[in-house]
């Protein structure tokens, strides 16, 4: 049986706290850094949400909500990728969510009683 495969989910800000969008080859190469690491990833739309700032104050952020699956193996590396594009944000922290769900690959069959 192959290692399990697990989902997680991370948000990513659109626009710095400052209000500045975050430039478009920020998450292109983003995106190419979860791709070496699991594979590939899914972009699931954006959300919105607030945040309590260590000063107190409310942060109300548009964020890409991304799916991405990784073998245990490769949990660490993840954090320390999201980690990274956090302090390139200027971000206090960075959403990521380890969901309780595993991933399955499903290769495609023809239905059964269909001649090959």
């Amino acid at each position: 049986m192959d290692d399990p495969v697990h989902k997680f989910v991370l948000l990513v800000p659109l626009a710095y706290n400052d209000g500045t969008k975050v430039p478009k080859e920020v998450f292109l190469n983003f995106y190419e850094r979860l791709f070496a690491l699991g594979g590939g990833f899914t972009t699931a739309g954006t959300v919105e949400g607030a945040y309590r700032m260590a000063d107190g104050g409310k942060q109300i952020d548009h964020s890409l909500q991304i799916w991405i699956g990784l073998k245990e193996e490769y949990v660490a590396e993840l954090e320390r990728v999201v980690a990274e594009l956090g302090a390139e944000l200027g971000q206090e922290s960075m959403y990521l969510e380890r969901t309780g769900g595993t991933i399955h690959f499903i290769s495609p069959q023809p239905p059964r009683g269909t001649p090959l």
